[in-house]
C-alpha cells in the first residue's frame, strides 16, 4: 500500500498554508484608501455590484448608475488623452446613502459622492471620512513632495441629504510655504486631528494639529 512520509505530510502541509495564506491576502489586499490603484479600484466595484442596493452596470462606455431620482452615467475613455477617463464605483456610505466614484484620469483623479436617494451628484477634492456619527463628512487629499500641489481639508455638514460646508483649509494659505494634511482621522463626532506636513528650504517638518468643533464652529488647534 502506498504511503507517504512525514516530510511528504510536511511539506504538503507547508504548500497548503500557503496556499491558503495566498488567497486570504489577496482577498484582503485591497481597501478604499487615499492612494487607491486602478486594480484595486476594479475589485471593489465588482465586489460592491452584489452589495449595493442600487443597480450598477458597466459597458464599454459607460458606468451607470440607477439612483432612486435619476440615472448617472460616467463616460469611459481608453485614450491616453487628456480626455481619458476610467471611473469606478469604489464605495458605498450606507448610513448617507453616498456611492463614491473614483475617476482615474490622464493627470490625477476626481471623486464623486452622488446621492442615492435624490441622485445629487458632487465632485470633492479627496478622499472621504464619515464621522462617527453619521452627521458630518470629511474629505481631504495628501501630496508627499513639495513639487505637488498643496492640498484642501473640508468638513461638510450632511443634512437634507445635502453637503454644507463648515470649514475649509487650504494647504495653499500660504504659497511661499504650503502644507499638506497627513494621517487624518476622526477622533471623535466633534474632533479631528491630523499632520501638518510642511516643507521649508527643503527640510521636512510635521506638526499634530487637531480641528474642534466648539458651539458649532471649528477651531483650529
Amino acid at each position: 500500500m502506498y504511503s507517504i512520509s512525514l516530510l511528504q505530510k510536511a511539506v504538503f502541509s507547508s504548500l497548503f498554508w500557503f496556499f491558503c495564506t495566498s488567497i486570504a491576502t489577496t482577498a484582503m489586499a485591497c481597501e478604499f484608501e487615499i492612494e487607491l490603484e486602478r486594480s484595486c479600484a476594479e475589485q471593489l466595484e465588482e465586489e460592491l455590484m452584489a452589495t449595493v442596493p442600487f443597480r450598477v452596470q458597466r459597458n464599454s462606455n459607460f458606468l451607470h448608475l440607477q439612483t432612486q431620482a435619476a440615472a448617472l452615467a460616467f463616460p469611459i475613455f481608453h485614450e491616453k488623452t487628456d480626455e481619458d477617463t476610467q471611473p469606478y464605483l469604489v464605495s458605498y456610505l450606507q448610513a448617507v446613502h453616498l456611492a463614491v466614484v473614483w475617476v482615474f484620469e490622464y493627470r490625477g483623479r476626481s471623486v464623486y459622492l452622488v446621492n442615492t436617494q435624490t441622485g445629487l451628484q458632487t465632485q470633492i477634492n479627496g478622499f472621504p471620512l464619515l464621522s462617527p456619527d453619521n452627521q458630518r463628512l470629511l474629505v481631504y487629499s495628501e501630496a508627499h513632495s513639495d513639487k505637488e500641489n498643496a492640498n484642501l481639508l473640508v468638513i461638510y455638514r450632511i443634512r437634507n441629504h445635502k453637503l454644507q460646508a463648515e470649514l475649509v483649509l487650504s494647504g495653499d494659505d500660504n504659497r511661499i510655504q504650503p502644507w499638506n494634511p497627513l494621517d487624518v482621522r476622526w477622533v471623535s463626532p466633534d474632533k479631528v486631528e491630523f499632520t501638518r506636513l510642511h516643507y521649508h528650504n527643503g527640510e521636512e517638518e510635521q506638526k499634530l494639529q487637531s480641528l474642534q468643533l466648539q458651539q458649532g464652529k471649528w477651531f483650529l488647534l
